[in-house]
Parts: structure tokens; C-alpha cells; sequence
């Protein structure tokens, strides 16, 4: 049994690719920044499903997660990095607070904005981000740990255990908005975070070019989850298909950047 371990699977497209992965059979490590949240998501899986805590923004969480798979698996096929953030505010639990709070008193215009934002940002009618001219490079920092750091974490520490593979693979959930063609001043560093990853792959997929296993990078597209909000047109089953794809396709390239299935350019 292949064995997959991926990152911010507490939901979204981490979770469906969980999902879809446990009904074909994998060995699935599902992973939550908050353990609760990843047990509660689970409770729809198999019982085949390893439920984990692991924050990728913390060495000692991580180190934790590789010492459970290293004595009780003692191989990792397939490293999905999943775990991302939008915006800081993510990060921010005062400011989720009044999300959370807004949500409840008052449901029916915060559905009402919520629906319309992602429609209103893609004509550029509006924007929640500050510029690359004025955006706090604190926040930056902040997605760039999760984003960017955190994958580079995750392959420091896991690729010793995806060399014992006969066939391990790195999938890097990456965006559209890291395109250097694509790349504007609107969301700085959700954009650079993404397309420092995509550089990423590509340094590591040479760097392990010599061994069993392959790097790439996926844009799932425009997905209705909490990022990409319910006027998405794509559903989270169709944005985890890719990564779904490049795990269970028998032959793969190496260092490229897939969406829809197919190559797109850096």
C-alpha cells in the first residue's frame, strides 16, 4: 500500500484529495494545523486514515510528524504540500474572531459580500490586498512561512523517507498567480509565495533527479473553497483532480507545472 501524507488537509482541496485517495486505496496521513479540526474532517474517511497534527511553520511539529512515519511506516511514497494561506489574516485569530462573529449576526450580508467579492476582484473592481508598493512586508513574511518555508520544510525533512520509494513523488499546490507571465502588483505575497514555490520545484526536481523521485507543481484552479470563495467555477472535486492525477498516473515527468492535466508554463 502506497502511503501519502498531505499538508492543511483539514478541508478544501487537502481534504478531497484525501478523500479521493482513501477510496482508492492509498494509505493516507491527513495532516491539520489543529488537531481537533483534522480529526472532525476524518470522521467522514476510512478508518485507514492517520489523523496527525503538523503546523509547517514549526520545526518541532515537524519533527514530531517525521519520527511517527519514519518508526511506524518507514517510507513516505507521496508528499502532497497543500498547506497555504490566503492572506495573513488567516494566521490571525482575533481578526478570524470577527469573521467568525460577522458570519453569525449577520449572515445574510456577509453571504452577500462574500459571493460577490471573488466576481468583483476578477474584473478588478475591488481588491482586499494592498499593492506590492503597499503591502506590510510582515504579512508577506507571514504567507511566505506557510507557502513557501513550510514546503521547503516539509522536503528538507521528508525526502530521506521518499528515497526508500520505489516510485515517491513531491506535489506542490501552487497558483496560476505565480506565472511570472501573470505576475501584477495585486497580492504580492500570496503571488510571490507561489511563484517562489514553483521555483522550488524546480530546484528540487533537479536536485533529485538522480534518485526514484519526481517534483512538480499544480494549479488547481479557481476552486469554491474559503480562498476562492462559493463563485468559484471550479468544485473542490475538479481542483484536487490534478494532484489525484499525478499520484496515480504510472509514468510522470519530472519539474514541471500541471493544471487541468496538463503542462502549463512557468
Amino acid at each position: 500500500m502506497r502511503t501519502v501524507l498531505v499538508t492543511g488537509a483539514n478541508r478544501g482541496i487537502g481534504f478531497e484529495i484525501c478523500r479521493q485517495l482513501d477510496e482508492l486505496g492509498f494509505q493516507v496521513i491527513l495532516t491539520s494545523r489543529n488537531l481537533e479540526k483534522g480529526l472532525k474532517a476524518a470522521e467522514s474517511l476510512s478508518k485507514n486514515v492517520i489523523v496527525k497534527q503538523l503546523d509547517v511553520t514549526n520545526d518541532e511539529s515537524i519533527a514530531k510528524l517525521l519520527k511517527f512515519v519514519n518508526l511506524e511506516i518507514g517510507k513516505l511514497d507521496v508528499l502532497i504540500n497543500n498547506a497555504g494561506l490566503g492572506n495573513a489574516s488567516q494566521n490571525n485569530p482575533v481578526i478570524s474572531g470577527i469573521k467568525s462573529k460577522l458570519h453569525k449576526n449577520f449572515n445574510g450580508l456577509y453571504q452577500l459580500v462574500k459571493m460577490a467579492s471573488p466576481l468583483l476582484k476578477k474584473v478588478g473592481a475591488i481588491s482586499q490586498s494592498p499593492g506590492v508598493g503597499s503591502v506590510l512586508l510582515n504579512d508577506v513574511k507571514t504567507i511566505m512561512d506557510t507557502n513557501f518555508y513550510g514546503p521547503w520544510r516539509m522536503i528538507q525533512v521528508f525526502a530521506p523517507l521518499l528515497t526508500k520509494s520505489d516510485d515517491g513523488r513531491i506535489i506542490n499546490i501552487s497558483s496560476g498567480m505565480g506565472e511570472l507571465k501573470s505576475l501584477t502588483g495585486l497580492y504580492p505575497g500570496y503571488s510571490l509565495s507561489k511563484a517562489s514555490l514553483n521555483a522550488l520545484t524546480i530546484m528540487f526536481s533537479n536536485e533529485l533527479k538522480g534518485s526514484s523521485v519526481k517534483v512538480n507543481a499544480m494549479c488547481p484552479g479557481w476552486v469554491k473553497t474559503d480562498m476562492g470563495g462559493p463563485d468559484a467555477p471550479k468544485s473542490v472535486m475538479e481542483g484536487a483532480d490534478t494532484a489525484v492525477w499525478l499520484i496515480t498516473e504510472q509514468q510522470i515527468p519530472t519539474g514541471k507545472f500541471f493544471k487541468d492535466r496538463q503542462e502549463i508554463s512557468w
